[in-house]
């Protein structure tokens, strides 16, 4: 079985949303050089200053609460506007196109994965920037250099996701909403697993999600989508794996027979099931597993499913109602 090379899984992991990114230069966006004050007796009341640790162990002061924040992860845009820190954001990816919100910032283009026009970033004088995992890691570095604060969060887990709701509710003074989101999520991620539980006796039906085709790719059981796929009920046709996101052989794929297909739905790709399971029953092999001969082929909202962010939710439940289809349906 062929595994997919760390430098080509941190570029994956980049463009899934996951993980947000283009090319092109900001909008600059000019406002008042003033010098920055100092921490207040009202900032501290209100909670600030904080130090919040973030995805590399790194603890970063936030004198005061942020004001100009800029995101460089959908996942992360969408939660500032959960916890109702929207307003305080100045800019975003291009790839940020959730909540209706996004429209009105400035938009940020990455020209690769791992770097950024900083001199265009810097005119939006942010006082906070969120920033992905380590393919964000020198982003990061050089705007600490520039003495802007940085935090960086990585989802890959459920966990992972909470983790990045407190730190950036903290960091933001939205410490309350970050918790309500929390409690929230979990409320609805345990009320979906209640749905399906009882259609379990029969057995957990066996999955395969196509990342890719060319070449062949996977999601393992330590991603993001893996665990989705297990909280759902389902049993990784790859899970044993060790890799996230793993090249796989189309041989063993085959030998292991899954009964459930899943692929990420695009919004300027593929749309149509029915097409989608023709095609893969014109691949030499394929036509033989049983999610092609009884046409469980299902196409999922890839926002859903591969960013980690609020929206968790409606993936678990997207995969749960494939899988389970009569744990869904109503009297």
């Amino acid at each position: 079985m062929k595994m997919i090379n760390p430098r080509r899984l941190l570029i994956l992991l980049a463009l899934f949303g996951s993980t947000g990114c283009g090319s092109g230069t900001v909008e600059p966006n000019p406002v008042s050089s003033e010098a920055t004050p100092a921490v207040s007796k009202s900032q501290i009341a209100s909670g600030f200053p904080v130090t919040v640790k973030d995805f590399r162990g790194v603890d970063t002061s936030i004198p005061r609460e942020p004001v100009r924040i800029i995101s460089l992860l959908p996942s992360h845009t969408e939660i500032l506007f959960a916890i109702g820190a929207g307003e305080q954001m100045v800019g975003c990816t291009t790839n940020c196109d959730f909540p209706a919100g996004t429209q009105k910032l400035k938009k940020v283009s990455l020209s690769n994965p791992g770097s950024v026009n900083l001199e265009s970033l810097v005119a939006l004088k942010p006082d906070l920037v969120f920033l992905g995992g380590d393919y964000h890691r020198l982003i990061g570095e050089q705007l600490t250099k520039l003495k802007i604060p940085v935090l960086l969060f990585e989802s890959q887990s459920v966990a992972d996701i909470k983790h990045s709701i407190r730190g950036i509710s903290r960091s933001t003074g939205h410490v309350k909403a970050g918790e309500e989101l929390i409690k929230k999520l979990q409320q609805e991620i345990t009320s979906i697993q209640e749905q399906i539980k009882p259609y379990q006796k029969k057995g957990h039906p066996s999955v395969f999600y196509q990342v890719w085709d060319q070449p062949l790719m996977t999601a393992g059981p330590s991603s993001f989508i893996g665990e989705l796929i297990t909280l759902a009920g389902g049993e990784n046709v790859f899970d044993d794996v060790e890799i996230a996101y793993p090249q796989v052989s189309e041989e063993i794929l085959i030998q292991r027979n899954p009964d459930v297909i899943l692929l990420p739905r695009s919004k300027k790709g593929r749309s149509d099931p029915a097409e989608v399971t023709r095609k893969l029953g014109e691949q030499p092999g394929w036509k033989q597993m049983k999610a092609v001969k009884n046409k469980r082929v299902y196409l999922i909202e890839e926002d859903f499913i591969s960013r980690p962010g609020p929206r968790v939710v409606l993936g678990l439940q997207k995969v749960a109602q494939v899988l389970y289809p009569e744990a869904f349906q109503k009297p």
